[in-house]
Parts: structure tokens; C-alpha cells; sequence
């Protein structure tokens, strides 16, 4: 699947961004392909949002370049404003699919993991620190002192199958559920920086987003 309108409003938009594809331009290259220009030759509304970065436009979370699935775009200040409150209050959740593989071996710079492990389900947390040439990767802390942020990122998970996983996150920190997921000795198939299976792809998918806007609720899905 290539990019695609999933959800349109005179208020919001939804894409489903193809992986390999970044969310946003670099801010010292606003003319390299990315999502945001796509949905832009469509609905030139995106770019005048006042976002927290001016090369941002509307777009409301991102997505790393190599994971597919689905990205929210405001289409005016208002919008912008009401779902980046809600996000910041842990409002929209997201849900991921994950194709996974078992390793019992932790690459450097990683703790030992500290959760148990029920039958299907499990909360990882951490807070997170950038690690490796310019800070390229990111590693779990349990120290807010040693982290990027103050905020402890969670990443609620439920096995479907020993090679599948369900993970839904609020906020989302760069790389955290790939990070999560191989911490806890579950590598996503795909993920060079996370000590993943080789593949062509990341098999990671954002599938369902659900907030809540002029008091709405809004589900949206693949």
C-alpha cells in the first residue's frame, strides 16, 4: 500500500504513510519527498497550520521513516492546537502491529530488563537517551536523570501470537516501541538499529488511531 487518504474532515486529516517514507521534510531540506508534501499538493491547508516546527505544517505525530500506518494532519491552527492538548494528556491512542523474533541476546548500552512477562501481556517502561554516532539510536533508562526527557514512556503490549504483537502507546518517544520490544528480547523483524531479523521491511504498523475532537470521539483504522 502506497499513501492514501483514510479519513478526511473539513478539520482533520488521516494518511496512511508507506514505510521507507519520512513524515516530515528535515528542517535544512523542506524540499526532499516526505509525507506532509504529498498531502500537501492535495490540501495546501496543512502548510499554513502554525505547528511547534514551521516545516511541520499540521501534522500532529510522526511516524518513523521506515514504519507504516497512519498520521494525523490538522487542517487549521484550532485543530492543531486541541489535538497536540490531548496528546500531551496521554488522549490518543495508538496501536501498532508487530511481527517479531524471539532473542535471548540485549545489544550494548542496554539494562537488564526489569518486567515480567504474564501469558499474553505486559507494560514496558522507561524513560529514553540517545545512544550511538550522533545519537542515531535511543536506550531505555530508568533514570530521569540520564534521559532525553522527563516523561516515562509506556508501551502497553499483548502478545497475539509468538510472532505477533499488539502495542498501543499515548505519546510516543522516537523509536519506542522498536526499542521496547527488542529490550525485552522481541526484536521487530526488519530492524537493523534493534537487532532485528533481516528483512526489506520494517514490519511495524501504526493501524488504529482513537482521540477525541469537539467532543467526538473519532476511531479511525486500516
Amino acid at each position: 500500500m502506497t499513501t492514501k487518504l483514510v479519513y478526511k474532515s473539513k478539520d482533520l486529516l488521516c494518511f496512511y504513510k508507506e514505510g521507507g517514507l519520512a513524515t516530515v521534510p528535515l528542517k535544512n531540506n523542506t524540499e526532499g519527498d516526505s509525507l506532509l508534501k504529498r498531502i500537501s499538493f492535495s490540501f495546501p491547508d496543512v502548510l499554513t497550520v502554525r505547528g511547534l516546527n514551521s516545516w511541520e505544517g499540521g501534522i500532529i505525530h510522526r511516524l518513523d521513516t521506515p514504519t507504516s500506518g497512519l498520521v494525523l494532519c490538522a487542517r487549521n491552527d484550532e485543530t492543531y492546537s486541541s489535538l497536540i492538548e490531548e496528546q500531551k494528556k496521554d488522549r490518543i491512542e495508538k496501536r501498532y502491529r508487530a511481527e517479531v523474533t524471539e532473542k535471548d541476546s540485549l545489544l550494548p548500552g542496554f539494562p537488564p530488563f526489569p518486567y515480567f512477562w504474564n501469558d499474553e501481556d505486559i507494560v514496558i517502561s522507561s524513560f529514553f537517551r540517545s545512544y550511538g554516532p550522533k545519537g542515531a539510536k535511543v536506550r531505555p533508562t530508568l533514570y530521569e536523570k540520564r534521559s532525553d526527557s522527563n516523561v516515562l514512556y509506556k508501551t502497553f503490549v499483548h502478545k497475539i501470537s509468538p510472532t505477533l504483537f499488539e502495542c498501543t502507546i499515548m505519546r510516543g518517544f522516537r523509536h519506542q516501541i522498536r526499542c521496547h520490544l527488542s529490550w525485552a528480547g522481541f526484536p521487530i523483524i526488519g530492524d537493523d538499529k534493534y537487532n532485528g531479523e533481516e528483512n526489506s521491511k520494517l514490519c511495524l504498523t501504526s493501524y488504529s488511531l482513537s482521540f477525541v475532537l469537539k467532543g467526538e470521539r473519532i476511531k479511525i483504522s486500516l
